[in-house]
């Protein structure tokens, strides 16, 4: 899953923001069938985001990984972690997802800022999408 996110984050207050994700194929994968011939595994991959936080637009980067959960032991499909930035600090979010990536997908998480304008915000963030193709929003708290 692709879903990524965020924005420069300078105010000390609450921060909703809505955004938009293309991210590339996967870079590495890793897994295969299981015994009942369902797909398992991992994937990583990047791609790019482009946020809308307080009136102005933002364009940030980012880098995640995600692992399908089996099927006598998930609450979600998917977990996942993404590390994100722009020019206002890093953060890196956690994911919950159901569905399916080629089919669509729905993902809620937790944001932890790591940097900058970021620095010990947390905050959080929901999104769905189909194929490479995303949109969601979120909100940090001061």
């Amino acid at each position: 899953m692709s879903l990524a996110l965020l924005a420069s984050a300078s105010v000390a207050s609450a921060q909703s923001f809505t955004y938009v994700s293309t991210s590339s194929a996967p870079s590495t994968l890793v897994g295969g069938a299981g015994p009942d011939g369902r797909p398992f595994g991992a994937a990583a991959w990047s791609g790019t985001s482009e946020l809308m936080m307080d009136g102005k637009k933002v364009m940030s980067n980012f880098t995640c990984v995600s692992m399908t959960q089996p099927n006598n032991a998930k609450v979600f499909d998917q977990h996942m972690i993404c590390n994100g930035g722009d020019a206002g600090g890093t953060w890196t979010s956690t994911w919950g997802c159901a569905g399916a990536q080629a089919t669509g997908m729905s993902c809620w998480g937790h944001l932890q800022g790591l940097t900058g304008g970021y620095a010990k915000r947390i905050g959080v963030i929901s999104g769905s999408g189909k194929g490479t193709m995303q949109t969601g929003s979120g909100q940090w708290n001061p």
